[in-house]
């Protein structure tokens, strides 16, 4: 009968895997592990920002219900279209209540060119709204693919 409860839960809340999605050209890297590790990076313009986002939105719910101790965003964008950034705006949001659980710690190291003004005031902009969040920044001369993973 343990057995059958056990396979009935695990039914009814499946164990979290590692979410991994490839950049392209238009799209960014994607790496969420449940440990508490997120990378974003490269570069996003997909033709539909909102669809493309909406796996990673349902992760990061599903994450929300049972965090990581601690949970560290690295973010590294060569450039965002607007639809895209309002969608990063929607997980920092999501991101700024964890803290507030008492669940999970949240700190995110922001990499950006240095003479990226828009990504510089977007990065002020999310720092600002995400007041629960720890954010360190640092500027590059040019953001590298090495520096995407």
């Amino acid at each position: 009968m343990g057995v059958e409860v056990f396979s009935l839960i695990n039914e009814i809340l499946p164990v979290m895997e590692d979410f991994l999605l490839k950049g392209t050209k238009k799209t960014p890297t994607v790496f969420l592990k449940k440990d508490g590790t997120f990378v974003f990076s490269g570069t996003s313009m997909p033709e539909d920002a909102a669809n493309y986002y909406f796996n990673i939105m349902d992760w990061l719910s599903d994450y929300f219900r049972s965090p990581a101790d601690s949970t560290h965003i690295k973010i590294s964008f060569r450039y965002l279209n607007s639809a895209s950034s309002s969608m990063i705006y929607k997980i920092f949001h999501l991101m700024n209540r964890l803290p507030i659980t008492g669940r999970s710690s949240v700190n995110c190291t922001w990499t950006m060119e240095e003479d990226d003004q828009q990504m510089f005031d977007f990065y002020n902009q999310i720092k600002e709204m995400a007041s629960n969040i720890q954010f360190t920044s640092h500027a590059v001369y040019k953001i590298e693919e090495k520096d995407f993973v």
